[in-house]
């Protein structure tokens, strides 16, 4: 949240931000957070669905603050809740589509294999024309990159109220003087939607060429335990380290020499951002976004199959007996993020927040 948020507050037209969520959230500057779970009207007797209660939330704020824009993250639930708050009371509204054109496809859920943002998408169905239709109705759609930008202009959105929202991180991600005692680092959630067992397989795959190949799995996630079991079972337990859930994630990226990510579709992955700033180079998936700041053989490499551990383990083996090769490449990642910074995150906004403020 702090990463979305925080570069919108920086804009001198920003008086304040009203956030409307389940829970508190962090400490920003002209941030306050409206807990829908305090409000009167939530309770067990009256038995309201709590995305009623914040639909209701939203109406009532709405008309008694006459924010300039609402704006919502993700387009269901929260974005169809912000769309018919913002019709009712005359507010322009607009959504970020964080997770990229899988959120046009369905009414919730995230069904695996079917999606795959390196393979065409399926064809338009009737939950994708009514959802298309319903986010056409937006003022603003913010997007993570060109993948999701030119999905929606070629349905025939008009490209004016599209912007592409460049991810941001602070600064403590940056190149550290510690020692790499990893070959390979991988960091993020362990979710199916990730694919960490293909790190897993191409890691079996690399120790034959390369026995002492050491691979960190950092963070959490209801995939473990399969996880941990796939490794054990492919005799990985002295070559792969599963971590857990680590706050200091720029120094797990620092003790990398490479990082990885196995995703069938991303929106943008922080993680990339992240990897790239602190010069580790990474070898990703074609998943999305992300191409619009990985260069294949510049920064780091791209492969077309987030399935196909063979071709991550050829690519890795490539890398780990070419250091130099590395050096070049870590080099490149720090030429590669000056779209990427807190200023131009801001400028976007300052020009969304711009239309917003128009009559």
């Amino acid at each position: 949240m702090w990463n979305h948020i925080s570069p919108i507050t920086n804009l001198d037209a920003i008086e304040g931000i009203t956030i409307v969520r389940d829970t508190p959230g962090p400490t920003i500057k002209k941030v306050r957070y409206a807990n829908i779970m305090q409000q009167p009207f939530v309770s067990p007797i009256l038995n309201i669905p709590v995305k009623l209660a914040q639909l209701i939330q939203l109406i009532c704020l709405s008309l008694i603050e006459k924010p300039s824009l609402i704006h919502s993250y993700l387009l269901f639930p929260y974005g169809y809740l912000a769309l018919i708050a913002g019709k009712l009371t005359g507010r322009k509204v607009g959504v970020s589509l964080i997770a990229g054109p899988v959120e046009t496809y369905m009414l919730g859920g995230s069904p695996i294999g079917k999606y795959a943002y390196g393979r065409p998408l399926p064809q338009s169905n009737t939950i994708n024309s009514l959802v298309l239709s319903i986010l056409k109705r937006f003022d603003f759609i913010t997007v993570t990159g060109t993948f999701t930008r030119d999905y929606l202009v070629i349905r025939g959105f008009d490209e004016h109220k599209i912007f592409v929202l460049p991810h941001s991180v602070d600064e403590r991600f940056r190149p550290l003087d510690i020692e790499k005692d990893y070959d390979v680092v991988f960091v993020g959630r362990l979710a199916k939607v990730k694919h960490i067992d293909t790190i897993i397989r191409a890691t079996a795959q690399i120790q034959k060429t390369l026995p002492s190949i050491h691979v960190a799995i950092v963070g959490d996630g209801e995939e473990r335990n399969k996880l941990e079991e796939l490794a054990h079972s492919l005799g990985l337990d002295g070559q792969i380290d599963f971590i857990g859930y680590q706050t200091n994630t720029w120094d797990w990226y620092n003790r990398g020499k490479i990082s990885i990510l196995t995703s069938e579709r991303e929106g943008f992955p922080y993680t990339v951002i992240e990897s790239l700033k602190c010069g580790v180079p990474t070898v990703v998936s074609d998943c999305g976004d992300v191409n619009d700041i990985v260069k294949d053989s510049f920064n780091g490499r791209i492969i077309s199959d987030y399935n196909d551990h063979e071709a991550y383990a050829k690519v890795i083996v490539d890398l780990l007996t070419h250091p130099d090769l590395i050096k070049v490449y870590s080099e490149n990642c720090l030429l590669t993020l000056d779209g990427h910074s807190s200023n131009s995150v801001e400028s976007t906004w300052g020009e969304i927040i711009a239309r917003a403020l128009q009559n």
